[in-house]
């Protein structure tokens, strides 16, 4: 009697889904970017990097609610073996500066299996300071959202053409690729008149369309200079 008892507990609990205690998830990038592109008389464009989400060790067949910084961003099925279907998620976005978020996946009703993962975000920028100088003059560049370690490059265009590149950055060491550095505005002597287009990634050699993050912006050469007053 207590063999056939033994043996009807062991196949009823074989009927049971299987659980796990230590959900987990697919390790995060250090620090994931948000690019807003301003155009006159348009809304604003943002774009977020996208965050791949990996899990495991949930419940077979549980109900996951993932959100960020606690709120949901949505709902996945564990599969059999416990793992989350893999997704593809935007990142939280990040108008100016650097911050931090937490991306959380909760089991439903099993509030003990719950993991987060801490990350960070930030905006791409790109600012030159003081904004009107002579050519030569040094000044500041100051730029976020470089995040390849690696280093950070000028080009330097005018009518189409590069005209000189410069390397801004040995190499970039922290997660978020913050930078500032004292450089002159236009490496050139004697730049001709005009608008000079400028453009700063993390590739040696000039493309229009760089593998990675890039920031453009207009340098205009006068005749009449004015120092600014900042």
């Amino acid at each position: 009697m207590t063999t056939r008892l033994a043996g009807a507990a062991i196949a009823a609990l074989a009927l049971l889904p299987a659980t796990a205690q230590a959900a987990a998830l697919a390790p995060l990038k250090p620090c994931y970017i948000s690019v807003t592109q301003k155009s006159p008389g348009a809304p604003p464009q943002i774009t977020r990097e996208s965050l791949d989400l990996g899990g495991s060790g949930f419940t077979a067949g549980a109900l996951v609610d993932v959100s960020f910084d606690g709120k949901l961003d949505r709902t996945l099925q564990a599969d059999a073996a416990g793992n989350l279907p893999p997704q593809v998620l935007q990142s939280p976005y990040r108008a100016k500066g650097q911050g931090t978020f937490t991306l959380t996946a909760a089991e439903r009703g099993n509030p003990a299996n719950t993991v987060s993962a801490p990350s960070r975000t930030t905006a791409l920028t790109l600012s030159l300071k003081p904004k009107k100088a002579k050519p030569s003059k040094r000044i500041r560049f100051k730029g976020s959202g470089f995040t390849a370690q690696k280093a950070v490059w000028a080009h330097y265009l005018y009518n189409g053409k590069v005209r000189k590149t410069v390397r801004l950055v040995k190499r970039i060491n922290n997660p978020c690729g913050t930078f500032s550095v004292k450089r002159k505005q236009i490496p050139v002597k004697h730049p001709k008149l005009g608008v000079w287009r400028l453009q700063v990634d993390q590739q040696k050699r000039y493309s229009r369309a760089p593998d990675g993050v890039n920031v453009r912006a207009d340098i205009k050469v006068q005749k009449v200079f004015r120092a600014s007053t900042r």
